[in-house]
């Protein structure tokens, strides 16, 4: 059985999203090879115009995920990130 069957949630989000999928290719069957880069970086944001972070564990490379980790290491680890004034970071502890 897979995670969105088990999870009433998660099956209504992935049902949602096939939808949603069937309609974008049923109104432009080239719509994958039209679509432009969203800003985030998130392949859902850029195919389906939404994010759900909740049930999308399929790109290791999510820009998202990273910033999100990257963030619970700085603070895991007193890291504070400061700016200086010409626009370069520098992280103290």
């Amino acid at each position: 059985m897979s995670w969105g069957v088990e999870d009433d949630g998660r099956r209504k989000g992935v049902k949602k999203l096939m939808e949603l999928s069937e309609k974008i290719m049923r109104d432009n069957p080239n719509h994958v090879n039209e679509v432009s880069k969203s800003d985030s970086g998130c392949w859902m944001e850029q195919m389906y115009g939404m994010q759900r972070c909740d049930f999308c564990d399929l790109a290791a490379d999510c820009p998202i995920r990273e910033e999100q980790e990257w963030q619970e290491y700085l603070k895991t680890n007193n890291i504070v990130v400061e700016k200086s004034s010409e626009g370069e970071s520098r992280a103290e502890r």
